[in-house]
Order: structure tokens, then C-alpha cells, then sequence
């Protein structure tokens, strides 16, 4: 159902078809007023009709960029599995080139890598699923499923996708099931790029707080260490978009049901030495959602990891060092011989190469 016509249907005195073009236009505008400006104000935060026309304008802007990447060569498609139907986008759909698929993280959905994708299109096949009960378009059959069954349902996917082990890019939420993929499916993980990854218990209790009693002082004071660097801070008009937005999504209650979930015993920490693959780790200095204790744990139990410090960077790397997480990844890949595409250089132009080091054992003796 699109925007306008939600709201008319939502109106026990809508007008009569004609003229309805010009006031569903005119709502629109209201509503993007509301979103963009009023919105903010503290005393609406819990007002029904704004949040309606906010997910309203979410699930808009996410089907318009579907068919943005639908254009440019990244299919949408859907799988069906043990646990609904799990949609994705695929370069090379109907192939059995062995594919890299990217993870995202908590709430958000696979077009959060849409910026990396674009980039990587030409080098390989690239696959960006949806995961179950958060903000992109897969349909689940259970109303809650925990880390285990989000692990499964992902293994199920690569299964269907590619007779081929996966080299897997995994952002938070998506770097613990990537990692419990390599500890319980070995066979369909051919590599792990971990990006600011979860899953580890340090400050788990803290996160597992902030997110079940989430509000937006609260939301704004951590902000920073979500996303920290340019455009997603500092910006007028835009900033503040974007920071309602994310606040919708970790406020929602498929991340609070899924909170719920999270048990000691699924926690990878006394399992990471298990990990037999080649692993990257780039961890976002600034990141206050997890604790810097996670990436010298995890290289502390895999020596021979290739672990960075992304200076000036926080949580979500994939949008905030595009430019970093690419490089990175194409030289860990072995397919820095092909050459960029024109999104590559675009995305040059715009984003800066962030600081970075090598995250050394010595480091984590103390953990």
C-alpha cells in the first residue's frame, strides 16, 4: 500500500476520488514536515499519528530504493526456508558463483550495505539477505526468533543460494552469526570480514538495557557512538533525519523481542578459537555499543587474524568508512587485481579514508 493511499484509507471522511491526487500530495509534504521537523521535539515522541507517518515514509523510502538497486543490477528475490520466506538482493542471481554475502546488523536491513555492494558489483557475485523481523521485507513464520535460529535460517539461505562456501561480510548482529556459522557450519564458510562485530558478552547486560528501555535522550546521547563522522553527524536537516530514523529502528519491538531472547549460553566467546577460516576484523574506534575489549578478545583467541582500528569511525563502518571496509575487503578477497567500477570512484569523491592500525596481540594479553 503506498503512502497516500494509507491515509486515505485510514479516514473514516476521505474525499471523493477527485481531487484525491492533490491532497494525498499535500499530506505528503505535511508529513515529511512532521518527520523532518517537528518530530524531534520531545513531547511528541510518543504521538500515534507521527509514528504512523514516519514507518509510513520508512517503508516508502525502502521500496523506492529497492527499485534504485533493482536498476542497478542487484535483484531483489526471495528464498523460502524452514522459517519464512528470507528476501535478498543478488548480483548474479540463478548462479552458483560462489557468493559474498553481507550480514547487517540489528534492526536495519541488507540495504545498509547498499554502498559496498555497488562498489563490489563488478568483482563479485554479491548477495545481501534480509534477516528475519527487522526492517527489510522477509516473512517469517515465528513471531520471535533467537540468535540460533537467525543462525540456522542464514545457513539455510547460503545452502540455497550457492553450492559454494560463502565469504561472509557481517556487521554486528551479523558478525555473531556470521561467527556462529563458522563454529557450527564450517562447511559454508569460506572466509569472515567482521564488522564491529556482537555476540561477545563484555557490556552485554548494559547494550541489552539501553535497548530494552531505549529512549530518545537516551538514543541521542549515544548517538555519537553509532554514527559519528559526516554526513550522519553534524548536518542540518539531515542528521537529524537520520538519527530519528535509526532511533525507530532500535526502538521497535522486533529488537525488543529479540533482546529477550539472548541467553548466556549464546554468546561465542569460549568458541571463537574454533574458527578455522581466514578472518578480518575492522572494529570503529568510537563505537559506545560495544566494548574494545570484543576485537582484542577475538584476537586473542585468532592470532592470525588481520585486525584494524578504524580511527574517527564508529559502529556502523559500512556507511560511515565505505571507503575503508572496501579496500580492506578487496585485499583480503584477492580481487584488488580487477578494476573499480565508476560507483568506486564516486564513492572516493565523497567519503574520506579514515585512519587506521593493526590491532596487535600484545594488546590483548590483559583479556
Amino acid at each position: 500500500m503506498s503512502l497516500f493511499a494509507s491515509f486515505r484509507g485510514s479516514s473514516a471522511d476521505s474525499l471523493s476520488q477527485v481531487g484525491s491526487l492533490n491532497e494525498g500530495l499535500s499530506r505528503s509534504l505535511k508529513l515529511t514536515f512532521l518527520n523532518t521537523l517537528i518530530r524531534p521535539a520531545r513531547h511528541l515522541e510518543n504521538s500515534d499519528a507521527v509514528s504512523f507517518a514516519e514507518q509510513q515514509i520508512d517503508l516508502t523510502l525502502a521500496k523506492m530504493t529497492r527499485e534504485a538497486l533493482n536498476s542497478a543490477g542487484l535483484q531483489s528475490r526471495t528464498s523460502d526456508n524452514s522459517f519464512g520466506q528470507m528476501h535478498y538482493y543478488d548480483s548474479q542471481p540463478n548462479s552458483n558463483e560462489p557468493p559474498v554475502v553481507l550480514l547487517h546488523g540489528i534492526g536495519s536491513s541488507g540495504q545498509c550495505f547498499s554502498m559496498l555492494a555497488l562498489m563490489l558489483l563488478n568483482k563479485r557475485r554479491v548477495v545481501m539477505p534480509d534477516l528475519f523481523h527487522f526492517s527489510g521485507f522477509s516473512r517469517p513464520n515465528n513471531p520471535i526468533m533467537s540468535i540460533e535460529q537467525h543462525t540456522l535460517a542464514v545457513a539455510e539461505f547460503i545452502e540455497s543460494i550457492s553450492n559454494e562456501p560463502a565469504d561472509i561480510v557481517g556487521l554486528s548482529l551479523g558478525g555473531w552469526i556470521a561467527m556462529k556459522l563458522a563454529i557450527d557450519k564450517p562447511t559454508l564458510v569460506k572466509s569472515l570480514s567482521l564488522l564491529n562485530p556482537g555476540g561477545l558478552k563484555y557490556r552485554a547486560h548494559t547494550l541489552r538495557d539501553t535497548l530494552l528501555y531505549l529512549s530518545w535522550s537516551k538514543f541521542h546521547s549515544i548517538y555519537p557512538g553509532i554514527m559519528s563522522v559526516y554526513p550522519y553527524s553534524g548536518v542540518p536537516m539531515i542528521s537529524p533525519v537520520l538519527k530519528r530514523g535509526l532511533y525507530r529502528v532500535l526502538k521497535s519491538e522486533s529488537v525488543r523481542d529479540f533482546v529477550k531472547t539472548i541467553r548466556t549460553k549464546d554468546f561465542v566467546d569460549d568458541q571463537i578459537h574454533r574458527i578455522q577460516c581466514p578472518v578480518q576484523l575492522l572494529w570503529g574506534v568510537e563505537d559506545r555499543l560495544l566494548s574494545t575489549e570484543t576485537p582484542l578478545a577475538i584476537i586473542k583467541a585468532l592470532p592470525d587474524c588481520q585486525a584494524y582500528w578504524v580511527r574517527e569511525a564508529a559502529h556502523i563502518l559500512c556507511l560511515e568508512a565505505p571507503v575503508n571496509v572496501y579496500e580492506c575487503l578487496v585485499r583480503f578477497l584477492k580481487i584488488e587485481h580487477i578494476e573499480d567500477n565508476k560507483f568506486v570512484t564516486m564513492v572516493r569523491g565523497l567519503h574520506r579514508i579514515y585512519p587506521m592500525q593493526a590491532i596487535s596481540t600484545k594488546e590483548a594479553e590483559h583479556i
